[in-house]
């Protein structure tokens, strides 16, 4: 008997598979597909402007997020579950600073989609007042943010 309670103890051990969280400590753990996963910093350290706080993802190893496909929409979800980020604005990765209109994502120069959501309808506006890229509440759709905003960010590795 005390062989059989060793081995049960033994195996609920080592058996279990455990889904350990493959990011960094402050990092979420989200999802580009099945198998990719990317991890998010919902950088609530102070609020800045969107170049103040890509210096600070940099010096974390990150870049701010690029939000594309179905991420954006993750990230919504988790905002909208946790009361406490429902009421703040975040910065994201892209930005139209280099040519007016032609937004793309800072990290990788990629063009960012213009056709369909995730932008706030008549978003991107302001012209070279909004050279930025934001989730904003209430809806957390990219809005193009005024250049002198403080609020968090998105961190991204």
């Amino acid at each position: 008997m005390k062989s059989l309670l060793a081995i049960t103890a033994l195996c609920a051990t080592f058996c279990t598979s455990q889904v350990t969280n493959p990011c960094p400590t402050g990092f979420e753990v989200f999802w580009y597909d099945s198998a990719t996963p990317v991890c998010i910093k919902f950088a609530m350290y102070g609020k800045g402007t969107w170049k103040n706080l890509r210096a600070m993802c940099q010096a974390e190893g990150a870049d701010l997020a690029v939000l594309k496909g179905n991420l954006h929409y993750q990230v919504v979800q988790y905002i909208n579950s946790h009361p406490d980020l429902m009421d703040e604005a975040f910065w994201i990765g892209g930005t139209d600073e280099a040519q007016e209109g032609t937004w793309v994502w800072a990290n990788s120069n990629e063009a960012m989609d213009m056709l369909t959501p995730p932008w706030y309808p008549g978003q991107p506006n302001h012209g070279t007042a909004a050279n930025y890229a934001c989730l904003y509440t209430p809806d957390f759709m990219f809005h193009s943010c005024d250049n002198d905003r403080k609020i968090y960010a998105l961190c991204q590795i």
